[in-house]
């Protein structure tokens, strides 16, 4: 892709399964307590940035997590929450029959599926499910709708925000899978670079937040 919008990605904040390491993809759980006051870390840390900016889009996946988290950032930033267009491009990766479970009992129960995306990790599909090669085409493919000269504030899940850094970082597909990032990561990703917009500690304690936050590995 030759010209890309600049985007500030941000990823929702925890949610009941992240903290019992269950995937999640298209099935919910809502924030909780901690993830709240994560999502009001988040909107502190950038209300200047947001402020500063005369035009800016706003988008949200419609999972129900996301839009309690863009809920949550439209308030801190006077923002009427209806400027978030609901994108159905930017939902989490569907992980198909994986959703629910965690790593160790995917491991345990479907060790053939986990082993085939051991050796294959971008191109395999579990049952009813899809591949990261099919994640980062969705990006790349909802990125061609947005204009150009704008800049987009973005409410989604980790893997998407993975797939947006790697397509503008043109990162090699080693490096994407090496990504992590906190349950309060957001990024600025323009002109072929990112910048992790970190929440400094003070804010994180002004908000009582139990640390940076994690995310599940698979």
């Amino acid at each position: 892709m030759n010209e890309l919008p600049d985007l500030i990605v941000i990823r929702h904040g925890e949610t009941q399964w992240n903290v019992a390491g269950r995937l999640q993809g298209r099935k919910d759980t809502p924030l909780t307590n901690n993830g709240v006051r994560q999502a009001k870390a988040v909107g502190v840390r950038l209300a200047d940035t947001i402020a500063a900016h005369q035009s800016l889009k706003f988008w949200s996946s419609p999972l129900p997590r996301a839009l309690q988290t863009a809920s949550i950032l439209a308030g801190i930033w006077t923002v009427p929450f209806e400027k978030f267009t609901q994108a159905p491009l930017l939902m989490e990766r569907s992980f198909g029959v994986w959703e629910g479970q965690t790593s160790d009992e995917i491991k345990r129960d479907l060790s053939d599926q986990y082993r085939a995306q051991q050796t294959d990790p971008w191109d395999y599909t579990m049952p009813e499910g899809e591949s990261r090669n099919d994640l980062k085409q969705r990006m790349q493919t909802w990125l061609t709708t947005l204009e150009k000269q704008t800049t987009h504030v973005v409410v989604t899940h980790s893997g998407c925000l993975r797939a947006l850094r790697g397509i503008y970082t043109k990162a090699s597909s080693e490096v994407m899978l090496a990504y992590s990032e906190p349950q309060t990561a957001s990024f600025l990703l323009s002109s072929g670079r990112e910048t992790m917009l970190e929440i400094p500690a003070g804010i994180l304690r002004a908000m009582g937040c139990e640390g940076a936050g994690t995310t599940v590995r698979l």
